[in-house]
């Protein structure tokens, strides 16, 4: 299976954080992992990038989180101008099944939603879909 360059994982709680780098790292399909605490530390992650390339191969991100949480993420993410460029999926890791909160994600361009807490099985789904 090929390998990605990277991933960002937007989540809030620290041991959901340690629990899905784990995950991660054990199926050895992601080069480099960056972590971010909230939507607002995910966002000034890509806005310090200069280019497209080095944007994330994949993008995990949390919905229910403090400062800036998924929605308001994705509502900024899109008006990246690097970020139209990228080739970068987002995937929804989530403990809701809300039909409003998926609703509102596909509604945002996100057609992918994993349950927490991440595992290797749907984990090396979503890199195969790549």
């Amino acid at each position: 299976m090929k390998k990605i360059k990277s991933i960002l994982l937007i989540e809030d709680d620290e041991i959901t954080n340690f629990l899905n780098q784990t995950v991660i790292e054990e199926t050895d399909l992601a080069e480099e992992i960056i972590t971010a605490l909230n939507g607002y530390e995910g966002l000034k992650y890509l806005q310090s990038l200069t280019s497209a390339e080095e944007f994330p191969s994949l993008i995990l991100l949390d919905i229910n989180m403090p400062v800036l949480d998924g929605f308001s993420f994705m509502d900024e993410y899109k008006k990246l101008p690097l970020a139209q460029e990228a080739a970068t999926k987002i995937v929804v890791l989530s403990t809701s099944s809300n039909a409003t909160d998926v609703g509102q994600m596909r509604y945002l361009g996100i057609s992918t939603c994993l349950l927490k807490p991440l595992n290797s099985q749907d984990f090396q789904k979503v890199v195969e879909s790549l």
